[in-house]
């Protein structure tokens, strides 16, 4: 028990995992926010009217969202890849392949409730 949590403690403290998880987070939140922006102005797609000008605003605001999304998947990837580089058993990275999966759209949710509900 006492190699694990130094395995542990190593991986995460020593080798930067800590790092490595919040720049994730971070990455996930910054993409969340595009989508959520871009979901915002196409509900909100009468309100500038000088964009009106240029380009419709419903199709530039899922152009956005469309670029958001594709920000979330090269993440996802990212962490996936980062996962498999470890050479755990097979289940233990598909268990967290899905964990991260399931956590990353529950945050996408989060960000995108808050950011196109106002509170």
């Amino acid at each position: 028990m006492n190699s694990r949590l130094n395995f542990a403690t190593q991986v995460l403290f020593e080798r930067g995992g800590v790092r490595v998880i919040f720049d994730h987070v971070r990455n996930l939140l910054v993409a969340t926010i595009v989508v959520a922006a871009g979901l915002d102005t196409a509900k909100r797609s009468g309100a500038d009217a000088a964009l009106h000008i240029f380009v419709n605003p419903v199709l530039l605001s899922y152009v956005v969202v469309f670029l958001g999304i594709v920000l979330i998947a090269v993440n996802f990837f990212d962490g996936l890849h980062k996962l498999r580089r470890f050479r755990w058993h097979v289940l233990l990275q598909f268990a967290m392949g899905l964990a991260y999966l399931v956590m990353s759209v529950r945050m996408v949710q989060i960000v995108v409730f808050f950011r196109t509900h106002g509170c």
